[in-house]
């Protein structure tokens, strides 16, 4: 399953003349060190450089266009691994996976980003054989309630996004710069909104945007107007977000089978994230933290490897 998922993203990776692409490893071992809830996450994104052509100049046709597709794999787990039964007061296992095609029109210093998404929650995603691998790669125990898991269900959604950065501010001869953004998605698996404020400190004055309100750690839109530099640089940023959540496919299935769970209301937290880059590489590192309805904690953290080429 996982490798005709990465032929597939290849092939249409290529369909798409993309010319970036990004790595991500998500896990709550990066942040936290507590294995449960959202505790993994891998993600495969492409990005095209700009292309104003037909037929996406239809829309905002005075504005630089952008295509990219990505891959995520997600799972989640309650916190107790030896439990072989439905532990009926936590969360319940579950994986997700899906596709995300996004469509950019952008201009220097904001951009407009569409998506659509299409995936499935269930063991048909192959979460409980992932877990199992990753797990006895870095010598941790094996979580035993997978046979609890969810049952498959086709998912889908549909997204907008939109983000502002300020231009860079000199200061002591860094570049300051803030970045702003909303971001609405409705579907089956997720309906919610988001907002975030993010400032970011780099040793270069940058073209590319970076955000906190998404609803992972992992955002698509890092990989917009990405250029290679000279030598080693880097930049440091800290966020903060609030998301106000009307469904959550993981949670809302859990209470239907039974589960004494509290629907998912809201999150609010922040997100710190730090960039080194080298001639056309980067290698990022992101910490985010929560608390969902204003009362469960969690954080986890993600590393991701980009090449523009």
């Amino acid at each position: 399953m996982l490798r005709k998922t990465v032929f597939m993203v290849s092939f249409l990776s290529s369909v798409l003349y993309s010319d970036t692409v990004s790595f991500t490893l998500e896990n709550d071992f990066f942040g936290s060190k507590e294995d449960n809830h959202y505790t993994n996450g891998l993600f495969l994104v492409w990005m095209q450089d700009a292309n104003n052509s037909e037929p996406f100049d239809l829309i905002l046709d005075d504005l630089q266009t952008n295509t990219a597709v990505s891959f995520a794999h997600q799972m989640f787990t309650p916190i107790d691994k030896e439990a072989t039964e439905p532990i009926w007061d936590d969360l319940p296992y579950a994986g997700y996976a899906k596709f995300n095609f996004l469509l950019y029109k952008s201009a220097k210093n904001y951009f407009h980003e569409f998506g659509i998404n299409f995936g499935a929650v269930g063991p048909i995603t192959h979460a409980e054989q992932i877990q199992s691998f990753f797990h006895k790669v870095v010598g941790d125990g094996k979580f035993k309630g997978w046979d609890n898991q969810l049952g498959n269900r086709f998912m889908a959604g549909i997204s907008y996004q939109f983000a502002y950065k300020t231009d860079p501010f000199d200061l002591y001869g860094y570049k300051l710069d803030a970045i702003g953004n909303i971001r609405g998605e409705v579907g089956n698996f997720y309906t919610g909104a988001l907002t975030s404020a993010t400032v970011r400190l780099s040793s270069f004055a940058q073209k590319s945007f970076i955000t906190a309100g998404s609803f992972m750690v992992t955002d698509e839109s890092d990989l917009l107007h990405i250029d290679d530099v000279d030598g080693f640089n880097w930049d440091l940023s800290f966020g903060i977000f609030a998301n106000i959540v009307h469904n959550y496919y993981i949670v809302d299935e859990g209470i239907d089978e039974g589960y004494r769970i509290e629907p998912m209301e809201n999150t609010i937290g922040w997100q710190a994230a730090f960039n080194l880059m080298y001639d056309s590489w980067r290698y990022t590192y992101k910490i985010k933290s929560s608390h969902v309805n204003d009362q469960r904690h969690k954080r986890w953290g993600g590393m991701t490897i980009s090449w523009h080429f």
